[in-house]
C-alpha cells in the first residue's frame, strides 16, 4: 500500500524542522521539551514506515521521487528496504532516548540542535535510493557534529579530539566522495539519463577495469566509518572527549554496514568474493583487538568506545562469511548493538554527572548509594555482549553458525573476543560498584545520587526491548529475509562460478 502522503519526506525533515525552530526557543528547559517533543514524533513516524513495510519484497518501498539535478544527474528518489527499515526505527528511538534521558547540563540548545540535525541527515541516508543522495547526506551526518566538536575543542584533549575526529571523517569521506564520481563518469560515459539511481545502477553494473579501484575506495569510506581495525582510534577519543550523544549516535546506527550492504555487496559482488576471507579475518582479529584494549582501560567511556570496535569486527566478519546466516546474524547483532550500547551510554554519562569522573581507580562501592544504576549498567552491558535471552544472543549466536558454517577456524577468535569483552565489562563493573572506593575519594562517593525516573524509564525500555527481541526475533529476521536471500543470490552465484572453473 503507498501511502497518500510522502511519509519518508516528512519523517527526514521533521527533526531539521524541530532545529530550526529551537533557534527561537531560549529557555533551555523549554528547548528539551521541544525537541523531546520532535523526537516523539520522528519515532512515531518511523513507526509507521515500519508498520506500511511489507516484508517478502526485496525490492524499496513506499517510493517518493521529487526535483532532480540534470548536469549532475542527482534524484531526489526516496525509499525504503529490508536493510534500512529497522534502521530508521533505530535512529528515531536512539535520538528520543539520547535527548529525554540526557543530563540537562549536556543538553544545552547547541547540542538539542546538533543531535536533530544529526538524526535528519542519517534517516535520510537510510532512504536515499540515489548514490549521489547517500553522499550528500553522508555529508551532513558529519557537519553538525564537526562543528559542535570544535567549539568544544577548546583545552589540550578536546583539541586533540577534534583533530582525530576531523582526520578520519575526511578519509572516511573523499574515498565515497571519490567513489561517486566514478560512477558518474561510468554512466555518463553509457549514456545514462540517471547515472546515480541506485536500481538501475545495480542493473547495469560497473566497467570490469573500474570495479578494484571503486571497491577499494567504498570499502574505506566503510572502514572508516563503523571504525573497524585499523581505522577505530576516532571511536575511543569521541566517546572519551566528545560531546554528549554523538558517539553512540554516529556508530549505533551503522551507516557504514548499510553502505556495504546495500551498495558494496550488490554492486561488486566478484570484488567482495575475493576479498571475503581476508575481510573476515580482518574483522575477527579487530575484534580480537578491540576487545584486549577494552580490558586494558581505566575509563568507563573509553572501554565502552573499543568495546564497540570490537563489536565492529564481529559485524564485518558476519557479512564476509556471505551465508543466510551470518548476514542475518549481522543485521539483527547491528540492532542488538544499537539499543544495549546506547543504554549503557546512558547509564555512564549519568554516572559521570553525579561524580564527575568516569575514572575507574576514582570510583568504587556505587552500589550501596545507587542500586538501580548499578543493576542497570549490569544488565545492559549484558544484554549487549550476547547475554542468553537477549536479541544479541540470538544475533552473536547466527553468526557463529555463519561463519563456522563457512570457515570453521576462523570462529576461534570469535569466541575469544567474546569472551574477552565480558570480563573486561566484568572488571569495570566490580570495580564500578563493587569494589572500594579509592582512598580520597569515598566522602565525594557518599553524595551519589540514585537514576532520575526519566533515566531509569529510557534505561528500561531500551533494556526491554532487547530482551523482547531476544524471546521473539522471528518478526525482526522476517522483514530482512528477503533482503538477505537476494543479497546471497546475487553474490553467492560469483563464487559457485569460480570454483567450478
Amino acid at each position: 500500500m503507498q501511502p497518500s502522503l510522502p511519509l519518508l519526506s516528512l519523517l527526514v525533515a521533521l527533526p531539521a524542522l524541530g532545529a530550526v525552530a529551537l533557534r527561537w526557543v531560549r529557555q533551555p528547559a523549554r528547548a528539551r521539551q521541544v525537541a523531546t517533543g520532535v523526537a516523539v514524533l520522528t519515532l512515531a513516524l518511523a513507526a509507521g514506515v515500519v508498520l506500511l513495510f511489507r516484508g517478502g519484497q526485496p525490492e524499496p518501498q513506499l517510493l517518493e521521487s521529487g526535483f532532480r539535478v540534470p548536469l549532475l544527474g542527482l534524484v531526489y528518489r526516496l525509499g525504503v528496504d529490508g536493510a534500512s527499515v529497522l534502521a530508521l526505527a533505530l535512529t528515531a528511538l536512539l535520538t528520543l532516548g539520547l535527548v529525554a534521558a540526557g543530563p540537562h547540563q549536556a543538553l544545552d540548545r547547541s547540542t538539542l540542535v546538533v543531535l536533530l540535525l544529526t538524526e535528519s541527515a542519517t534517516l535520510g541516508f537510510f532512504c536515499a535510493q540515489d548514490l549521489a543522495l547517500m553522499l550528500a547526506f553522508f555529508l551532513a551526518t558529519l557537519v553538525p557534529p564537526s562543528v559542535l566538536v570544535s567549539r568544544g575543542a577548546r583545552a589540550g584533549p578536546e583539541a586533540r579530539t577534534l583533530r582525530t575526529f576531523r582526520t578520519y571523517m575526511i578519509a572516511g569521506t573523499l574515498p565515497l566522495l571519490a567513489a561517486t564520481v566514478l560512477v558518474g563518469v561510468a554512466g555518463w560515459r553509457a549514456g545514462v539519463e540517471e547515472p546515480f539511481a541506485l536500481t538501475e545502477l545495480l542493473a547495469r553494473g560497473v566497467p570490469d577495469a573500474w570495479q578494484r579501484p571503486l571497491f577499494g575506495l567504498l570499502l574505506l569510506a566503510v572502514g572508516v566509518r563503523m571504525a573497524v581495525v585499523p581505522f577505530h582510534s576516532w571511536l575511543p577519543v569521541l566517546m572519551a572527549r566528545g560531546p554528549y550523544g554523538l558517539g553512540p549516535l554516529l556508530v549505533n546506527v551503522h551507516v557504514g554496514l548499510y553502505l556495504l550492504v546495500r551498495v558494496v555487496m550488490p554492486l561488486l559482488p566478484e570484488q567482495w568474493n575475493h576479498a571475503g576471507p581476508l575481510l573476515g579475518v580482518l574483522g575477527l582479529c579487530g575484534a580480537l583487538y578491540g576487545a584486549v584494549l577494552a580490558l586494558a582501560q581505566v575509563d568507563l567511556r573509553r572501554m565502552v568506545g573499543f568495546l564497540l570496535v570490537s563489536q565492529s569486527g564481529l559485524l564485518l566478519a558476519g557479512l564476509a562469511m556471505v551465508n543466510v546466516q551470518s548476514l542475518a546474524g549481522a543485521l539483527l547483532q547491528s540492532v542488538a548493538v544499537g539499543l544495549a550500547f546506547t543504554g549503557l551510554m546512558l547509564v555512564v554519562r549519568a554516572l559521570e554527572a553525579r561524580t564527575g569522573t568516569t575514572d575507574l581507580t576514582r570510583l568504587g562501592g556505587l552500589v550501596r548509594r545507587a542500586p538501580r544504576m548499578a543493576a542497570f549498567f549490569f544488565l545492559l552491558g549484558f544484554a549487549s555482549l550476547g547475554f542468553p535471552g537477549t536479541m544479541s544472543f540470538v544475533g552473536e549466536d547466527l553468526l557463529l553458525h555463519g561463519i563456522l558454517g563457512a570457515h570453521p577456524l576462523v570462529a576461534l577468535p570469535m569466541l575469544l573476543a567474546t569472551a574477552i569483552n565480558a570480563i573486561a565489562f566484568f572488571r569495570a563493573f566490580q570495580r564500578t560498584f563493587l569494589g572500594t572506593p579509592a582512598h580520597g575519594h569515598a566522602p565525594a562517593l557518599e553524595t551519589v545520587e540514585e537514576l532520575l525516573p526519566r533515566e531509569r524509564w529510557v534505561a528500561l525500555g531500551l533494556f526491554a526491548l532487547v530482551v523482547l527481541g531476544g524471546l521473539v526475533p522471528g518478526p525482526l529476521l522476517r522483514l530482512r529475509e528477503s533482503q538477505v536471500a537476494s543479497l546471497v543470490e546475487r553474490v553467492a552465484p560469483v563464487e559457485e562460478a569460480r570454483a567450478e572453473q
